[in-house]
């Protein structure tokens, strides 16, 4: 592939048994705001694959000031993990600018909160990154909630920024067994750029998610066709079989927590024919123009991956 079929990750849908525990948590705490509320259009659901109920809503939200990384909420099964690590779609990294330590204190006392690892500083200067500081819990429906504030920059590139104390979603990670073939399918049949890699067999990150020493796993950080880090990353994790959650992908619901993800495209039709060509990932309809938010007219189709991941590709970013 001579050049990425995406662009910019528009946001990410999230499906919880209460979203709206997690609307209050985003902005009542992290201080987004709601784009728009309204009924969840059942052709939009269609095309994830899944059926919709007459009261089920959809939600948007945002960081004060940015036009992507948001967040769709819709109500669905919480995600219920039988390891630590969670299999696809893992959750969120959302930038923070300021403060993040105070961040920590006010969402450790909610109950809809729970803390996987205190904010901790962490070197990334020999693959290439920076150093950054962060913590993890997890949140309604399930889905892991990551927070990172950058403590130095990387060399040679900048690290993405927010005006907003707690921004936007840069950062989603990927988990899966078969890293070969997610591989192929996002830097081969999709073209997107790894402007990170990184592999290691022991700690910090073994010590952080009980990973055994020698264990080895694969990290890259792959963007679309923007400029520096791109416009929101996949972070693509591979691990040994047996090291992630082995709950199964279903076609005809969503994931609890972190559902789909969205990125932009520059040609549809193309991304379209791309992904249907290929044999690792199911197309679940074709494009189609929906008038509804977040697309208000603009075209989108979904496929699952070769994880059973959902991703869905638009032609412009949400609003």
């Amino acid at each position: 592939m001579s050049e990425p079929l995406v662009t910019a990750l528009a946001g990410i849908t999230i499906a919880c048994r209460d979203p709206d525990i997690l609307v209050s948590m985003f902005t009542d705490v992290l201080g987004w705001g709601v784009v728009s509320d309204t009924p969840l259009d059942p052709a939009v659901s269609a095309s994830w694959g899944v059926a919709t109920a007459p009261e089920d809503r959809c939600i948007i939200l945002a960081a004060t000031g940015a036009n992507r990384g948001m967040i769709r909420v819709v109500p669905g099964p919480d995600r219920i993990a039988t390891a630590r690590l969670r299999a696809r779609w893992a959750g969120v990294e959302i930038l923070v600018a300021r403060d993040l330590d105070a961040l920590y204190e006010k969402l450790v006392a909610l109950p809809a909160f729970r803390s996987i690892h205190v904010p901790t500083d962490s070197d990334w200067s020999e693959y290439g990154s920076n150093i950054h500081r962060a913590f993890i819990g997890i949140g309604p429906g399930g889905t892991h909630l990551a927070f990172t504030m950058a403590v130095t920059k990387p060399l040679g590139r900048d690290f993405p920024a927010t005006e907003a104390g707690v921004g936007y979603v840069f950062d989603v990670p990927l988990l899966t067994d078969d890293y070969a073939r997610a591989t192929q399918f996002y830097r081969g049949t999709l073209g997107m750029i790894a402007f990170l890699e990184s592999r290691f067999t022991e700690k910090p990150w073994h010590d952080l998610w009980g990973i055994a020493k020698g264990s080895p796993v694969n990290l890259d950080i792959l963007k679309g066709d923007a400029g520096g880090t791109g416009l929101g990353g996949i972070e693509l994790q591979g691990y040994e079989p047996g090291v992630v959650d082995q709950a199964p992908a279903r076609r005809d619901r969503l994931d609890g927590g972190t559902s789909i993800v969205t990125y932009t495209t520059g040609d549809i039709d193309r991304a379209y024919a791309a992904i249907s060509s290929d044999p690792t990932a199911t197309v679940l309809g074709e494009p189609t123009a929906f008038e509804t938010a977040p697309y208000h007219g603009g075209r989108a189709f979904c496929a699952m991956g070769p994880g059973g991941e959902r991703l869905e590709v638009c032609e412009r970013l949400w609003r």
